[in-house]
């Protein structure tokens, strides 16, 4: 190239003009000069694209070809503008086809259009960097393949798909055979190989070219001083093709055989041991076994032909745990004894608790040339400790949720009870914690309380509300129980939890029902008393009509409290057979048509909505008539106005539900009524003055749902209804709505 240098080294692209007529070229120039390094000169320059003109392709078409091909595989652009009204005498890329690299990558039809020339350049210098990057990387490959290539420690050759011809070799293998580069390419792999092993040496490259792989122990070479030296042989093909280059690895094993011959003499004065015996190579892939005596053959049914040459671990199975295994994988990798007792098996599939021992053997420098591993049945003594499977058993026929942890806190084992329970199956939860069945109705306060009690060693005691994998509550009574080894270690926790939800259910309706007799009704005589008392004494005194009607409002009250303990009783009575579902859409219908007949002042609005099917039944019905009349009867509005909403709920949990909206315009729930049913409990201090709202929490916990109270802007009170959604599978059996 010719002419002056183009900015290579500034950040923006280079565009080599080569364009006929002057008033074309500063039109062009004037178009890319804002953007780009626009070079203007007679002979071609490197550039990072080139906007040719139609005319003067002739002039510039062999040196741009040959730049293109030198500058390959960065891909070098040619724009070409076409004039007005051309017949294409300039081959277009797509008709550039078997010619090579395409001379033309893009091609503009004059006029220009400034957009559109900015979009076809940036195209090209688009695809030019990409190139470029792709370049640099495939050039980085080749560097690290290459360095990697001659840095290993094997032997590689690489040789030619007929006739073994040495095409490349690293400085590893010119050290094994004694040749120089330069000797070794101008031979045949087979002229190197010792002439008693030749033909099985071919057998294997025909072999390697037809599989794509292939391997063989004990190959003979001879190096260029006559030296004979047993090879270790892996190959591979480079290419998927019937004739690809093949790659060979070598590696001396010369003086491994030789040993493994001593050992074999050895091995027959340890033939007799009471104990099975096995010699490892670790010099060897995957540290496999070089010998097994009749002990080992005899505790594992596998003979010496079936285990030699493979690692010990083929004896582990689904029953064998980590730890032990780990351990002994930590030994050998640190070079240090190690003795365990894991369960194996034996050929015929029959498990066995297995004492392992296992040593390095060294040599004079300390080197470990060998593992020697001791094998012990120690079924008998295992057998002694039945006991804790007699337990296990106990365990997995209880009642209750039984689930072990490590010290950490992961889930290592649950009980049949559990998955019933929880819905969590076992292979589900083993691996996990039990913060899967939390429901966040305890704070970390009380988790922080029950970590410190049981890493103290205490045994934990509570009451608490898990959450099932369906997304259901439930009321667990809780013991915690920490397990420790022979040293007063901890290394287990036991928990045991009984599912309270009834009872828990049972007793607030007792505590709540013993405040309503104790209290509301008590309350409620004394006003009659007192009202009846002063009519005696004032039996012509106009003011007996008021009186009367104080007397009549708190007998009301009195009996529609009597109704409510009533419906209390029928809720906890007559439960609905779990899981089976009703159309909620039409209960609401139902129940919002019943209320406004009774209350025609109100106005009720209904979405319209098709037919979801979830837990209701009777239950739903009497949590819905309790929620819609008290939503009217203590509105303070001269019209009382209540919206019921049904849709999918759409909240983070698993599982289908269905959500029931309430909303009113009154004047909201009091604060004291709205935490006692958020804490689910009455306290003397904090309490409720009815049973409404009991009536609601209790109705929609029997069918495994949630009842949440917000305030409902700008006034009035939202109560939200989530109920687990069933799917209308034809063999359930739906059950139809109490029109009782």
């Amino acid at each position: 190239m010719t002419g002056q240098p183009s900015n290579q080294d500034s950040d923006r692209h280079t565009i080599q003009l080569l364009v006929h007529g002057d008033s074309d070229k500063d039109a062009l120039e004037e178009f890319l000069d804002d953007r780009y390094d626009v070079i203007d000169a007679e002979t071609l320059q490197t550039a990072d694209c080139y906007v040719v003109g139609e005319q003067m392709v002739p002039t510039y078409r062999d040196a741009l070809r040959e730049h293109k091909k030198a500058e390959h595989p960065t891909f070098t652009p040619v724009l070409l503008i076409q004039q007005e009204g051309s017949r294409g005498t300039v081959p277009l890329p797509s008709e550039q086809n078997g010619e090579g690299l395409p001379l033309i990558d893009e091609v503009m039809s004059a006029p220009i259009d400034r957009l559109t020339l900015f979009r076809r350049v940036g195209n090209l210098l688009a695809r030019h960097e990409q190139s470029v990057e792709l370049s640099d990387r495939y050039e980085d490959i080749q560097t690290r393949f290459q360095r990697l290539f001659n840095s290993t420690n094997d032997a590689l050759f690489v040789v030619a798909p007929s006739g073994g011809e040495i095409t490349e070799c690293n400085p590893a293998a010119c050290g094994l055979l004694g040749y120089t580069r330069e000797e070794l390419l101008a031979e045949s792999i087979t002229d190197v190989t010792h002439a008693d092993d030749r033909q099985r040496f071919q057998s294997l490259l025909e072999t390697v070219q037809v599989a794509g792989q292939g391997s063989t122990d004990g190959i003979t070479c001879q190096t260029k001083d006559g030296e004979k030296r047993q090879l270790e042989v892996s190959a591979a093909t480079l290419e998927e093709s019937e004739q690809s280059p093949i790659i060979l690895s070598a590696r001396d094993v010369t003086e491994r055989k030789a040993y493994e011959q001593e050992l074999e003499l050895k091995s027959q004065a340890m033939g007799e041991a009471p104990v099975g015996i096995s010699i490892s190579d670790p010099d060897r892939e995957d540290n496999p076994m070089v010998y097994v005596n009749e002990g080992f053959e005899a505790l594992t049914g596998y003979s010496k032909a079936e285990a030699i040459g493979r690692n010990c671990r083929f004896l582990q199975g689904e029953a064998t745990r980590e730890e032990p295994v780990a351990e002994m994988r930590e030994a050998i990798d640190t070079a240090q004894p190690v003795s365990v007792e894991l369960r194996n098996y034996r050929k015929d599939g029959s498990q066995f608790w297995n004492r392992v021992t296992i040593a390095p053997v060294r040599d004079d420098t300390g080197t470990v040339t060998n593992y020697v591993g001791f094998q012990e049945d120690v079924s008998e003594r295992k057998e002694r400790e039945q006991d804790l499977q007699l337990f296990k058993k106990a365990v997995e026929n209880a009642g209750h949720t039984v689930f072990i942890t490590d010290r950490e806190g992961t889930i290592e084992y649950v009980n049949p009870t559990f998955e019933k329970r929880t819905g969590y199956t076992s292979a589900e939860a083993v691996g996990r914690t039990p913060g899967i069945l939390k429901s966040d109705k305890q704070d970390d306060e009380f988790y922080e309380r029950m970590w410190r009690t049981i890493l103290a060693g205490d045994q934990w005691e509570a009451n608490l509300i898990n959450r099932r994998k369906s997304g259901e509550l439930y009321h667990v009574d809780q013991v915690i129980s920490p397990i420790t080894n022979g040293g007063g270690e901890i290394t287990h926790f036991v928990t045991i939890e009984l599912d309270v939800t009834t009872r828990r259910l049972r007793q607030q309706q007792l505590e709540v029902l013993n405040r309503v007799l104790r209290h509301n009704l008590r309350n409620g005589t004394n006003v009659i008393e007192g009202n009846a008392a002063m009519l005696r004494d004032a039996i012509d005194d106009e003011d007996l009509k008021k009186q009367a009607k104080a007397i009549e409002k708190r007998a009301s009250s009195l009996a529609n409290l009597s109704d409510q303990a009533g419906t209390v009783r029928s809720l906890f009575e007559h439960q609905s057979p779990a899981g089976e579902t009703c159309d909620i859409t039409r209960v609401v219908t139902e129940v919002v048509e019943e209320v406004s007949e009774t209350y025609p002042d109100a106005e009720f609005v209904t979405d319209e909505h098709d037919s979801i099917h979830a837990r209701g039944g009777s239950p739903l019905k009497t949590a819905l008539l309790e929620i819609l009349k008290n939503a009217i009867i203590h509105n303070d509005q001269p019209t009382p106005e209540v919206t019921v909403v049904i849709s999918r709920s759409i909240e983070d949990r698993a599982g289908e539900w269905a959500e029931i909206v309430i909303a009113d315009n009154g004047p909201g729930i009091p604060e004291n009524e709205q935490k006692t049913i958020e804490s689910g409990e009455e306290t003397p201090l904090q309490h409720g003055t009815g049973l409404g709202l009991w009536i609601v929490y209790w109705a929609v916990s029997l069918l495994g749902g949630e009842v949440t109270l917000e305030d409902n802007s700008p006034r009035g009170t939202r109560v939200v209804l989530n109920l687990p959604k069933e799917s209308m599978d034809p063999s359930r059996r739906v059950m139809p709505v109490d029109h009782r």
